[in-house]
């Protein structure tokens, strides 16, 4: 009995055919990213050649549709933004605490010249509070953690070189 249920199932099995599967695979290809980020997290010269494409492409329509008429990842189209905007930022921020880093030491070389050649110990002793208190801010800028990853640094000064490239395909 086992074996006329065994062949009655051989039977009634078919060989799916390649086309058969090709529908399946256009589906799963779709759902299936395919697409994984680095394990760095940081961008290639690649990538931002993509973005451009994709930008490009889209004009001041969908990047989306536009990364799926050029047969491009919609999830590393997608990576490659965020981590563009992330380093970017990452970048600007830096580059404004340095900014900020140097106006506090002018302040205070120009406090102290002042101090220097200050008229009266009344005028000495203000101006040795203003730069009390101007230390004490600068200071508490320096404790706050505004330094960016790794990579996001790394992306960062990668799209800076770029950055007119970039800014010009925004939307």
């Amino acid at each position: 009995m086992a074996v006329v249920a065994g062949l009655l199932s051989l039977a009634g099995c078919r060989r799916l055919e390649p086309e058969t599967l090709d529908p399946v695979r256009a589906i799963r290809a779709r759902a299936e990213p395919r697409f994984r980020p680095p394990d760095d997290g940081r961008l290639t010269p690649a990538q931002i050649d993509l973005y451009l494409k994709v930008r490009r492409a889209a004009g001041r329509g969908s990047d989306a549709e536009a990364a799926r008429t050029l047969g491009v990842d919609p999830a590393e189209y997608a990576w490659t933004r965020a981590r563009l905007t992330e380093g970017l930022a990452a970048y600007d921020g830096r580059r404004v605490s340095d900014d900020v880093g140097e106006s506090y030491a002018r302040s205070l070389a120009a406090l102290r010249e002042a101090r220097r050649a200050a008229p009266d110990a009344r005028t000495a002793g203000r101006l040795d509070a203003e730069i009390a208190a101007l230390e004490r801010e600068r200071a508490s800028l320096r404790r706050r953690p505004a330094d960016a990853s790794p990579a996001a640094a790394a992306n960062g000064a990668l799209a800076q070189a770029r950055r007119a490239e970039i800014e010009s395909v925004r939307p």
